[in-house]
């Protein structure tokens, strides 16, 4: 008979926790699924970083780059919430997938020894294990894709359904991370277009002052003075300049955002890699389904 896999009494290793780590939980508000974020919560930051913004600009309003971005007031301001925002919930989200890397950390769930066989009467002594050393593994990825294999094995009769088994549940954490982009998605993508809607903006002041100067221009034979026309053009450069920076502001703004994402997406691929590996090294390849 076998001797039960217990823990070594001599090592006292503290149970993580998938909330430690995670702002969202530090600061009150209920965690979303892995690396979900709470969108809501984010945005009221976003709204009160732009507003400390506003008044971080206002020494350098006559600035080149404080110009910039006075002159689409309108919508240039929107870009700037939208990109803390997008942010914000990049930030939450490269903490969260920190979080569930440390269940990469610790070791000792399964055996290291190469006789050990991981079967429906073993299964149980090792999910023992992660709960004596995890504090709610189902909330992190790698602990709820084991949980799901080892707890169906007494329901499972070949070991290429516990390979189905996991890889289902591998589609719908993908699923589930991919979903988890759907704001950041709509945000990206509304960016872009507050910078087109200033510059039709733009255009339309411009035009608008143009065609006035040309209708002053008509009621006044002589033409006026240098300095005349250039008063009457004013508006018509300022709204140029607002067409274009408008439309300057919201395009780096969405490029830096598009590659800030793609980079922790990124991070959330190779989380799920690796648990994928997980699985196979230590559940696939070391399961019989027969009894001893």
């Amino acid at each position: 008979m076998k001797e039960p896999m217990t823990l070594n009494s001599s090592v006292r290793t503290p149970p993580i926790d998938s909330r430690h780590g995670d702002i969202e939980c530090f600061l009150g508000f209920a965690s979303g699924r892995y690396t979900r974020t709470h969108g809501p919560f984010w945005f009221g930051i976003a709204f009160v970083l732009t507003v400390l913004s506003w008044i971080a600009l206002i020494p350098f309003r006559e600035t080149y780059f404080g110009n910039i971005i006075t002159s689409g007031w309108q919508t240039n301001w929107l870009c700037i919430l939208f990109t803390w925002w997008c942010l914000c919930i990049l930030y939450a989200k490269f903490l969260k997938v920190r979080v569930q890397r440390r269940a990469f950390e610790i070791q000792g769930f399964f055996p290291l020894r190469t006789d050990f066989v991981l079967s429906p009467g073993t299964s149980g002594d090792v999910l023992q294990r992660i709960a004596q050393r995890v504090a709610r593994p189902r909330e992190y990825l790698l602990f709820n894709r084991v949980w799901m294999a080892l707890s169906n094995l007494g329901n499972i009769g070949e070991v290429r359904d516990v390979g189905a088994v996991l890889d289902s549940q591998a589609d719908n954490d993908s699923s589930t991370i991919d979903a988890s982009y759907t704001v950041l998605r709509a945000l990206i993508w509304t960016i872009p277009v507050f910078g087109f809607i200033g510059t039709v903006i733009g255009l339309g002041t411009a035009i608008g002052s143009f065609t006035d100067v040309i209708s002053s221009g008509d009621s006044d034979p002589s033409g006026g003075s240098t300095n005349s026309i250039r008063e009457k053009l004013s508006p018509v450069v300022g709204g140029l300049a607002t067409a274009f920076n408008t439309t300057l502001v919201a395009l780096v703004a969405a490029v830096a955002i598009q590659l800030l994402s793609t980079y922790v997406f990124k991070l959330e691929e190779d989380l799920l890699d690796d648990c994928a590996k997980y699985c196979n090294n230590n559940i696939t390849s070391r399961l019989k389904l027969t009894d001893w």
